[in-house]
């Protein structure tokens, strides 16, 4: 196949992940090039990047979109469909991308709970033994989003000895077999996050999902409770959180995902000592890499072969 990647790091990726693309015909393009590379291609590996209509109309032989990773919401899905072009992304368990995301996750709540910016200060100051801290054993979360990667946090969580709470757009029955004490649909995370100490945002960015921690879920979360999110910065209004962050309500606030990526260097949140904020690291390790890697690769071999791809999400 006629495989166009749409960011030059992706050859960077697939060799250093050992992942081996012989057979096929590989071209990459800058952003800026896309338009000129697009009419040979058949398949197009996608970054998070815009790609619609106007991308469709100039690729008359593309026969599969494929997102690096799970988001596809920059993707026109309806255009896709209009044209038969399936779009398909990496399913987060099992690549070693969810894994690596849920990793992150306890890496912020650690942070935040030890208070690890003021023990670094002590340090500073040669002061031992000091700040007080709190452990994630025997304290309650709520993991907003059950899907692949919520299902990785939900492990995590239950073998630090966390009692879990799951919210989610849509209740399964397999949700009964994680080991949370609890489920709540999305409508009711005002209610969910109450007695949490730690709430984990995990949802994908949809039209129900941006904006939906806002000022009245934020006043339903207990008073020091930690925030962490890695799925959408638009997941969370961002006004009412700096106002929660203000009155110090919230003990503190982890983010691996922004409004803007990448955030400005004098984003006055990443000053703040009770924002722990790491550059959309999550899914950033060899392991998913190559987890991801092999997914893609997989998936070009089925199309090639007239096979129907994995992980699609188109109909």
């Amino acid at each position: 196949m006629r495989v166009l990647f749409a960011d030059v790091i992706f050859e960077k990726v697939f060799g250093r992940a050992g992942v081996s693309l012989e057979g096929h015909e590989v071209r990459t393009a800058t952003p800026e090039m896309l338009f000129d590379e697009l009419p040979r291609a058949e398949a197009v590996i996608l970054p998070p990047l815009a790609f619609g209509e106007k991308h469709l109309a100039a690729a008359p032989n593309l026969r599969l979109v494929q997102q690096w990773g799970v988001g596809v919401e920059n993707i026109d899905l309806a255009a896709c469909r209009r044209r038969n072009v399936p779009v398909c992304n990496v399913p987060s368990r099992g690549t070693g991308n969810g894994e690596s995301v849920a990793e992150m996750v306890l890496l912020h709540l650690l942070l935040l709970s030890r208070r690890f910016a003021a023990s670094q200060e002590n340090l500073r100051k040669g002061r031992l033994h000091a700040p007080l801290g709190s452990t994630l054993w025997g304290k309650r979360a709520c993991v907003v989003g059950l899907g692949n990667l919520g299902h990785c946090i939900v492990e995590r969580l239950l073998c630090l000895g966390v009692t879990v709470a799951g919210v989610n757009r849509t209740l399964r029955e397999e949700h009964a077999f994680w080991g949370m004490e609890q489920v709540f649909p999305l409508h009711a995370l005002g209610e969910a996050v109450r007695g949490c100490h730690f709430i984990i945002l995990a949802v994908p960015e949809t039209a129900e999902t941006r904006g939906l921690v806002n000022a009245e879920v934020l006043r339903a979360m207990e008073s020091g409770a930690f925030l962490v999110n890695v799925s959408r910065g638009s997941v969370i209004v961002r006004k009412d959180l700096e106002e929660t962050l203000r009155t110090r309500r919230l003990g503190g606030v982890g983010l691996d995902v922004f409004w803007e990526e990448p955030p400005s260097p004098e984003d006055p949140l990443l000053s703040l000592p009770e924002v722990v904020a790491t550059p959309h690291l999550g899914g950033v390790t060899r392991e998913a890499h190559e987890g991801i890697a092999r997914f893609v690769l997989e998936n070009l071999n089925r199309v090639a072969r007239g096979e129907e791809p994995l992980s699609r999400v188109t109909d």
